[in-house]
């Protein structure tokens, strides 16, 4: 599809449309690692739950992504926004730290109350251009949650597939992020178009 077929149809440009695309392959991976990680889970009840939670997220992402991302309603949006503040939430309610050092499970913590309520806010103002940024500290944020995983949990680091896991937090941060950004260029684009063609009406 050419830019302007790209612009008339969805109202982004073609390098973000590209960029979707990428996006659409990580989450699946990030639903591939999830799934893997319930397989290794099922004796552990607690994981089990953040890892269906996070698989199903990817799912909802990717749900939306290929089918509901041209509607102009930005509900669908906000409940994918939504499904992944309710992930983190349990993943902090969740979040076994037996035999982890104190100031790491204080942090791990912080960071997983700091990722829902920022999502939470986030959800209440998408499509908004001056409110992007906090797309960009929700990855910087899951970013900084896996390092302490990774580094903090004696657990994480005995074991790769732990190690792994977490980066689907990241995967869907950054489709958020992609996402949002998509949507303010699509608002700005359809407002124009619409101020463009009421200008015309009124001329005529």
């Amino acid at each position: 599809m050419d830019r302007e077929k790209l612009k008339q149809k969805y109202g982004i440009s073609r390098t973000i449309a590209i960029l979707m695309q990428v996006q659409m392959c990580l989450v699946g991976m990030g639903l591939v690692i999830s799934a893997y990680g319930m397989i290794k889970a099922v004796q552990s009840p607690t994981r089990l739950i953040v890892y269906c939670l996070q698989a199903l997220t990817c799912l909802v992402i990717l749900i939306f992504g290929l089918f509901l991302f041209t509607k102009r309603d930005i509900r669908y949006f906000k409940g994918v926004v939504i499904f992944y503040a309710v992930l983190e939430g349990v993943r902090c309610a969740l979040l076994r730290t037996g035999g982890v050092d104190t100031w790491s499970a204080t942090l791990a913590k912080l960071l997983l109350v700091a990722l829902a309520c920022c999502a939470v806010v986030l959800g209440e103002h998408l499509g908004e251009e001056k409110n992007s940024p906090l797309g960009y500290l929700i990855v910087f944020l899951e970013t900084a949650l896996f390092l302490i995983f990774a580094l903090g949990f004696p657990g994480v680091e005995a074991n790769l597939i732990y190690k792994i896991l977490p980066i689907a937090g990241i995967l869907i941060a950054g489709s958020i992020v992609l996402f949002n950004e998509a949507k303010i260029r699509q608002i700005k684009y359809f407002e124009e178009e619409e101020g463009r063609e009421n200008a015309f009406a009124q001329s005529e």
